[in-house]
């Protein structure tokens, strides 16, 4: 893999337990992504992808191998510096959203930015960002006030805010009814490639493979399939 890959996991086991309950949920998994290019990180619950995703997200280190974040390894780092490279360079959107219900959409994006220390004007850059997903005209609304799909579009609009080189999502549509999930995922593609991310979307739902680029399937720890649309 190059050294200058902006993600990349070589090798990366990850092993829950000791001694005979020990389970291997991550095993030997070589994947190397690219800006611009979403790939969908499918498998059963239990497949190892969740846990993958973490690791690629600074969430949680690895037993063996090694994950490159751009071209710099993350073995031995400590968890104040991973802490600021999730917060620099790395927008997470989940799958319940994870909104504070007293603050409205344009507060929460807000927020994020303060969380990720990010330079300039938070109001005018939040307000741009939720215009981008198109909610312009509800930033004002809490979440309760909102429909599933549009407090997605805010977490969406929240990860995306402080401009990250990479996007991890875990489950983002499977809290939603199809219509809207399948806005998010269409939203989520575009905003990839007009702004050049790297993104990977943890998820069981085929529904969603017209949204990737590239599908990786994993299944007991590790990648059985590894395949690129011809789109």
């Amino acid at each position: 893999m190059p050294d200058a890959a902006v993600l990349a996991a070589n090798g990366v086991s990850i092993i829950y337990g000791q001694g005979p309950l020990a389970a291997t949920a991550v095993d030997n998994v070589s994947l190397n992504f690219q800006p611009g290019e979403v790939t969908l990180l499918m498998g059963a619950s239990g497949s190892g992808k969740t846990t993958l995703l973490s690791a690629l997200g600074c969430l949680r280190t690895v037993d063996s191998g090694h994950i490159t974040l751009l071209g710099r390894p993350l073995g031995g780092q400590a968890e104040a510096a991973l802490g600021q490279l999730r917060s620099r360079h790395i927008g997470f959107v989940f799958q319940f959203f994870r909104l504070f219900r007293s603050l409205t959409a344009q507060e929460n994006v807000e927020l994020g930015l303060e969380f990720a220390k990010a330079t300039g004007a938070a109001t005018q850059t939040a307000a741009e960002t939720l215009a981008a997903v198109g909610l312009a005209a509800k930033r004002h609304l809490r979440p309760d006030q909102m429909s599933g799909g549009e407090r997605q579009r805010v977490a969406v609009a929240r990860a995306l805010a402080k401009q990250p080189e990479i996007l991890l999502a875990d489950e983002p549509t499977a809290a939603l009814d199809s219509t809207s999930g399948r806005q998010v995922a269409a939203l989520i593609r575009e905003q990839v490639k007009e702004r050049g991310m790297v993104a990977v979307i943890a998820t069981h739902d085929p529904r969603l493979a017209p949204y990737g680029d590239r599908v990786v399937e994993m299944r007991d720890g590790r990648v059985v399939r590894d395949e690129r649309s011809n789109g």
